[in-house]
C-alpha cells in the first residue's frame, strides 16, 4: 500500500494549482465587471488562450523531460504528454540494472509510452503475437500495445549457491529449531549435493562468475563501460546487432523447471539462474569419478598447456635485426667480430648467473635450448594435482570452452576430446562464464576426523613433494629467461655494430665496451648491482685507448 502523504501525491499538487489559478481568474474577471460583463473574454480563454497556452508550455517543457537530442524524439515527447493528458498514455518506467523502477500498474499501461534504460540495463519489447524491439541503454519510445517482455543486467553477475556458513547439513533437526528453517538447510544442502565414486557424500559451495556476452567498446568508442557498443560506421552497426542478439537470447532463453511446483519460485528459471546450475550439473558428474582420498592428495597428471607459438616483434620485423650480409673484403672483420661477440655473451652469461646467486659448477653448465624447454615441459614437467583441483579446472572449461580434455570413469585423462554441451548452451542463451570456483567442501563428522587423521599423518610429505615440484619449475624458469637475456643482448650489440658501422677491430671493441657500459647506466637496477662490473668495463676501455691494436 502506498503511505505517500496525499499532499506530496501528483494529483494534489494538480488541483492545488488549478484552484490558486481559477482564484485568480476569478478575482480578474470581477475586476473587469464579473461574468456576465465578460462572458465573450471568458469563452474566449476558455477555448483559445488556454489550450494554445497550455500546448505552447508543454511543447517548451518537452525539451527536457528526457535526455534526448533529435527533433524526431522531442516531438514523441510531446505526443506521450498529449496521450498523458487525455488519459491515454503507456508505460513511463526507468530501468536501472535490470529491474524496473516505476508505479504500480504501469507497466499495464497499453497506450504508446518511452522506457528509459541506465547504462548497465537491456530490454526485450513484444506486443501480444511478437517480439517488437531489442534496447540497450538509453530513452527509447514503445507504441500502443508494446509491453516489456524481459530485462536483464550488462553488469558481471555473481551467483552462489550451496550451504550458508553458518548451516551444518549434517546435524538433525534441533529442539530450538524450526521446521521451515530446518527444511531451507536441507534444500541448499540437495542443490549441491554429490557423491563420491566410494559413495561419500560431499556439500561444497559453488560460485560463477558470468555476464551477458555483449562487446566492451574500446576506447573512445560510443556505447557502455558495462558492454553494449553502438555507433553510426557500418561495424559500429554490426557490433551493436551483435550485442542486441546477445540481450535477446538472454531473456528469450529463460524456462521453468518442470519438476518444481508451479507456484514455486523455482519453477520459473532466470536468465541468470542457468551458469550456476550447469555448474552443479557438471561438479556431480566429475565428482563421482574420484575418491575421497584422490581429491585430496596430488596423484592426477595434468600436462602443461602447450607453448603458444611465438608472435614476431616489431623489434624482430626490423631490417636493422637481420643477419648481417657482408662481402668477401668483410670476412676478417666478421670472423673478429664473432669471436668479439662469444667472448662479450661469455662475460655477460657470468655475470647474470652470478646476480641469480648461483654456484660456480652451475655456471658451466650449458644454458636451455628453447627446443629442451619446450620438450621438457611438455613430458616431464607435466603438474600434479589433486582431484579437487581437477575438477575445479574441468567444471571451469567445461563452461568456457567448446572443447575439454576426456577423463576416464577414475578421473584419468585419456586421448581425445569432447565436445562441452554447456558452452554450447550458454552461448545459445547469449552468456558467457567468466569464472567458476568449488570451494568450502563439507564432510559427515565421521569422514571429517578421518580427513583430519590422514592429513596429520602425511602432511610432511605432501609438503615435500611441493617444494620439489616448485624447485623445478623455478630452475625452468631461470634457465628459459637466462638464454632469453643472452639473446637480447648479442642482438642490442648486433644492432649497435650495424648502426655505427666501425671502422677495424679496436673501435669494433670499443663500440661494444661503450655500448655495455651503456645498459648498465640506463638501468637503475644494474647500475646498483653491478658497479664492480662498470668499473671493469671503464678499466678495459682505458686499456683499450692505450694498448689496443
Amino acid at each position: 500500500m502506498d503511505d505517500t502523504p496525499f499532499y506530496r501525491r501528483a494529483w494534489f499538487y494538480i488541483a492545488a494549482w488549478l484552484a490558486i489559478l481559477l482564484v485568480v481568474y476569478g478575482w480578474q474577471i470581477s475586476r473587469m465587471g464579473g461574468i456576465i460583463a465578460s462572458e465573450l473574454d471568458i469563452i474566449i480563454d476558455l477555448v483559445c488562450i488556454f489550450p494554445v497556452l497550455l500546448l505552447v508550455w508543454m511543447a517548451f517543457f518537452a525539451q527536457f523531460v528526457l535526455p534526448v537530442r533529435t527533433f524526431a524524439d522531442r516531438q514523441k515527447i510531446f505526443n506521450r504528454l498529449l496521450s498523458h493528458l487525455f488519459g491515454g498514455h503507456g508505460p513511463a518506467i526507468f530501468i536501472r540494472n535490470g529491474e524496473l523502477i516505476k508505479r504500480e500498474g504501469e507497466e499495464r499501461q497499453k497506450g504508446a509510452g518511452v522506457l528509459w534504460l541506465d547504462t548497465a540495463s537491456g530490454a526485450v519489447t513484444r506486443s501480444a503475437v511478437a517480439i517488437k524491439q531489442v534496447l540497450g541503454p538509453g530513452v527509447h519510445f514503445i507504441e500502443r500495445g508494446e509491453f516489456i517482455a524481459g530485462t536483464v543486467d550488462l553488469h558481471v553477475q555473481s551467483q552462489s549457491v550451496g550451504p550458508k556458513e553458518r548451516d551444518k547439513p549434517f546435524e538433525e533437526k534441533k529442539e530450538d529449531q524450526t521446521t521451515e528453517e530446518y527444511h531451507q538447510i536441507q534444500d541448499r544442502r540437495k542443490q549441491v549435493s554429490a557423491l563420491t565414486r566410494d559413495g561419500i557424500e560431499i556439500i561444497p559451495n559453488i560460485s560463477v562468475s558470468f555476464r551477458v556476452d555483449t562487446g566492451i567498446p574500446e576506447e573512445k568508442q560510443p556505447g557502455s563501460r558495462f558492454g553494449y557498443r553502438t555507433g553510426h560506421t557500418k561495424k559500429e552497426k554490426q557490433n551493436e546487432k551483435k550485442d542486441q542478439e546477445a540481450i535477446l537470447k538472454a531473456i528469450m532463453g529463460e524456462g521453468i523447471d518442470p519438476n518444481a511446483q508451479t507456484d514455486s519460485p523455482r519453477h520459473r528459471v532466470a536468465w541468470n539462474q542457468l551458469p550456476a546450475l550447469l555448474a552443479i550439473d557438471v561438479w556431480r558428474e566429475y565428482a563421482a569419478k574420484f575418491t575421497l582420498d584422490e581429491l585430496f592428495t596430488p596423484t592426477q597428471v595434468v600436462p602443461l598447456p602447450p607453448v603458444p607459438l611465438a608472435v614476431p616483434t616489431e623489434e624482430e620485423l626490423d631490417p636493422l635485426s637481420q643477419p648481417i650480409q657482408v662481402s668477401a673484403n668483410r670476412e676478417a672483420m666478421q670472423d673478429s667480430l664473432t669471436r668479439m661477440l662469444r667472448e662479450i655473451n661469455i662475460f655477460m652469461d657470468k655475470t647474470i648467473q652470478w646476480l641469480e646467486g648461483k654456484k660456480e659448477d652451475q655456471r658451466k653448465k650449458p644454458a636451455v635450448s628453447a627446443v629442451s624447454v619446450s620438450t621438457t615441459t611438455d613430458k616431464s614437467e607435466a603438474q600434479m594435482k589433486t582431484g579437487l583441483q581437477v575438477i575445479n579446472d574441468m567444471v571451469k572449461a567445461r563452461l568456457t570452452q567448446p572443447s575439454v580434455d576426456k577423463l576416464d570413469d577414475t578421473g584419468r585423462r585419456v586421448e581425445g576430446d569432447i565436445k562441452s554441451r554447456e558452452y554450447r548452451l550458454l552461448q545459445e542463451r547469449g552468456l558467457v562464464v567468466k569464472s567458476v570456483g568449488i570451494s568450502n567442501l563439507r564432510f559427515s563428522p565421521l569422514v571429517e576426523e578421518q580427513l583430519f587423521k590422514q592429513w596429520s599423518a602425511t602432511w610432511m610429505s605432501h609438503a615435500r613433494m611441493e617444494r620439489e615440484q616448485i624447485d623445478r619449475r623455478r630452475s625452468l624458469v631461470e634457465a628459459t629467461s637466462q638464454e632469453r637475456a643472452i639473446v637480447q643482448y648479442a642482438e642490442a650489440l648486433s644492432r649497435e655494430i650495424i648502426n655505427k658501422n666501425p671502422a677495424g677491430f679496436k673501435d669494433t671493441l670499443k663500440t661494444l665496451l661503450m655500448h655495455s657500459q651503456l645498459i648498465i647506466i640506463s638501468s637503475d637496477q644494474l647500475r646498483r648491482r653491478m658497479s664492480s662490473e662498470q668499473q671493469d668495463l671503464e678499466g678495459i676501455l682505458k686499456w683499450v685507448e692505450a694498448n689496443g691494436p
